[in-house]
């Protein structure tokens, strides 16, 4: 065969062999084999790769009216033992406005109602504070039947006394964590609940809290809903947020709940 002819015949053939598929012929493409091994083992058997560290993005700066805030918290003592500064709060609040400075000053006190809490107005410190926090005090309730409508008016009293007394304060009405009635007050000094104590106590105190509730959305005040949020589904508080010596007060978990609830109301008044 003559090497012309050759090349030609060549060419054909490639021809033949790269031709497109014409539309409507279907292409049958053959399924891979079943691995023999698993999915686990085979990321097990590769090695993780190392990866180059890469740096941290800038957090955002969110720039506030003023350059400092002054911030008061009322309450008993679950507003003091969140710490004479705060640090669960302030903590969040630094990580958000890096630029704005705050002073948190804590004004609860262990085993006092909102009726004490009102009278400590008073001591404010000087300038008096641009935010208060007015934490239900719902772990010292009233005595008797009638204490929820007491406390819904003492609750609206601690309000007008607060406007009275700094005006163009800023007003944020917190609730707290939930009780549990399974183990509330266990580890407590001098507290040894019976089963129906318990449950007695803890369904008073979720009364309080739930009724804190709804006065700050019939006032239409800014909420700092912690209760809500730390509930299980039946109906109690959730262990993580409540401290596991005395079954009563924050856990670390709990009070950045808190926290979290509280810069989230504060926000739209910065």
């Amino acid at each position: 065969m003559h090497l012309f002819s050759l090349l030609t015949f060549a060419v054909f053939a490639a021809e033949t062999i790269l031709s497109p598929i014409p539309d409507n012929t279907p292409v049958v493409v053959p399924l891979p084999p079943k691995p023999d091994v698993s999915f686990g083992q085979i990321t097990t058997a590769i090695p993780t790769p190392t990866l180059e560290a890469t740096p941290s993005p800038t957090p955002t700066l969110i720039q506030t009216q003023k350059k400092s805030y002054t911030v008061a918290f009322l309450g008993d003592s679950m507003i003091d033992t969140m710490g004479s500064d705060l640090p669960a709060v302030q903590s969040k609040l630094s990580a958000t406005y890096a630029a704005t400075d705050f002073t948190l000053l804590n004004y609860g006190m262990g085993g006092t109602n909102i009726d004490d809490a009102t009278g400590r107005i008073s001591t404010f410190t000087s300038p008096p504070p641009d935010i208060v926090v007015l934490e239900s005090c719902a772990y010292n309730p009233y005595p008797g039947e009638s204490g929820i409508d007491r406390h819904w008016s003492a609750l609206s009293n601690a309000v007008e006394t607060l406007r009275s007394s700094i005006p163009g304060v800023k007003i944020i009405v917190a609730a707290t964590i939930a009780p549990n009635s399974k183990v509330f007050g266990d580890g407590a000094p001098n507290i040894a609940f019976s089963t129906e104590d318990k449950i007695s106590r803890t369904n008073t105190i979720k009364q309080y809290l739930d009724s804190t509730v709804q006065f700050a959305r019939s006032q239409h005040l800014p909420l700092a809903d912690a209760y809500h949020a730390s509930l299980d589904g039946n109906g109690d508080g959730i262990l993580t947020y409540i401290n596991g010596g005395d079954h009563i007060h924050c856990s670390d978990d709990g009070r950045a709940l808190f926290a979290q609830k509280v810069v989230s109301a504060i926000q739209p008044m910065l």
